[in-house]
């Protein structure tokens, strides 16, 4: 009997899910939900310290999310179904879920505190599992139609995972170099993923993979002309966190520049070093670096 009635309400949830419309909005967008007065008075300031603060490694200033607020009282219908949304209360239980409203959705209800500290680390925590969906939401949706006879050689080649997106025209593949670029017609646009793998011979192993870098960009990426080639900006040292580098690069003897993305592995005594770099001078970068985070 128990069992039967775990299989009602599995059923149930899964026709509830179906019944769900597709979430709206975009996902580096954040609404919040609270009392105008508290927003202006305390709420904003610490929101948007956490929410919009400006992604490294870009040449422009550009928040991590949007943020926006909504009174309780037009918080309603459409509103509902946004992919990010998180409601202050000042009696209501805290809670989090997936799919309240809409499906891909993340909602998340908090008590408001005085204590700034406090109120700011539970935010710090929220931006944290925003960003974790927003990229494993990113990766699946590339997942689907990707190269997966690309990806199956570089598991194979360099044991790390990675997604090769289907309008990545595949340039070389080697079991110690990998390479491919998206440069569509009539676009300024030029994205480039490069893999490549060394043995670290140097102590200074954050020093190793950026000449390293270099060099690859010295030898693969060229300009029309022969001392043309891409450099990292030593004038923007690269900010280094967790494996990942984010830096800027530049055409040596040339105009083009953007940002750049590398994560770094360890893997038996070798550095497997997975690059994204992207070139479009008229768009926002954020939605470009938060691929390249999702799938290096």
């Amino acid at each position: 009997m128990r069992n039967f009635i775990f299989f009602l309400v599995c059923v149930s949830c899964v026709d509830q899910n179906k019944m769900l419309p597709p979430s709206t909005g975009e996902s580096s967008e954040v609404i919040f939900v609270a009392n105008d007065l508290l927003w202006k008075s305390s709420l904003e300031s610490v929101a948007k310290s956490v929410f919009s603060t400006p992604i490294k490694g870009v040449n422009q200033v550009e928040p991590l999310f949007k943020v926006f607020q909504v009174n309780h009282n037009e918080f309603k219908s459409i509103l509902k179904t946004h992919k990010n949304i998180i409601i202050i209360s000042e009696g209501l239980s805290p809670f989090s879920q997936n799919d309240r409203w809409a499906l891909g959705q993340f909602v998340a209800q908090l008590k408001w505190s005085n204590n700034s500290d406090v109120f700011f680390n539970e935010l710090l925590k929220l931006r944290e599992i925003i960003i974790l969906e927003e990229l494993t939401s990113i990766r699946n949706d590339l997942k689907k139609t990707s190269n997966k006879l690309a990806e199956k050689k570089l598991l194979n080649d360099f044991k790390v995972e990675s997604v090769v997106p289907k309008e990545y025209k595949l340039i070389e593949s080697t079991k110690s170099f990998f390479w491919a670029t998206y440069n569509p017609q009539k676009s300024d646009q030029i994205k480039h993923l490069l893999i490549f793998t060394f043995e670290q011979k140097n102590n200074d192993l954050n020093s190793e993979v950026l000449y390293r870098t270099d060099s690859i960009f010295e030898r693969y990426l060229r300009g029309e002309r022969q001392e043309s080639y891409v450099q990292i900006e030593k004038a923007y040292p690269p900010y280094y966190h967790n494996s990942v580098y984010r830096g800027l690069w530049r055409l040596e003897e040339g105009f083009m520049g953007g940002p750049f993305i590398i994560k770094t592995y360890l893997i038996d005594n070798k550095v497997i070093v997975k690059i994204g770099l992207v070139f479009d001078p008229q768009n926002s970068k954020r939605k470009y670096i938060k691929e390249f985070e999702a799938i290096l």
